[in-house]
């Protein structure tokens, strides 16, 4: 039976390489590790090194730390759990070099919030 904490990171893997629109033949030759070697570090039912869990993490652009979303190990205490696409949608946030960008950003974000509440009230 796999460890709980295998499942969620094959879990993050998958979700991680599936919103970077990378195949699990892509990610295997990145690493140098078969397909089959990727699905089953995916169902968890081969445990990931930490060489290969920095590699992955590297290779899909993410924090080694967001393999481990949900697995309650966080060092950051508790924490909002994002789906992918917002989870990306930070991650784009974070790279704005333009604090009137950012701005802008959290201005249209803020008046959509707005509509969404108007419609569903």
């Amino acid at each position: 039976m796999p460890d709980p904490v295998d499942i969620i990171v094959g879990r993050n893997v998958r979700q991680f390489r599936a919103l970077r629109r990378v195949s699990q033949l892509e990610l295997g030759e990145a690493l140098g590790l078969t397909f089959q070697q990727i699905q089953k570090y995916e169902k968890g039912a081969n445990r990931v090194s930490a060489s290969k869990l920095h590699q992955i993490a590297v290779f899909l652009d993410v924090d080694i730390s967001a393999l481990f979303e949900g697995a309650g190990m966080s060092p950051f205490g508790s924490r909002v759990e994002l789906s992918p696409d917002a989870y990306a949608l930070a991650l784009s946030y974070d790279k704005l070099n333009s604090p009137a960008g950012k701005e802008a950003v959290k201005t249209i974000v803020t008046l959509m919030m707005g509509e969404t509440a108007e419609t569903t009230a």
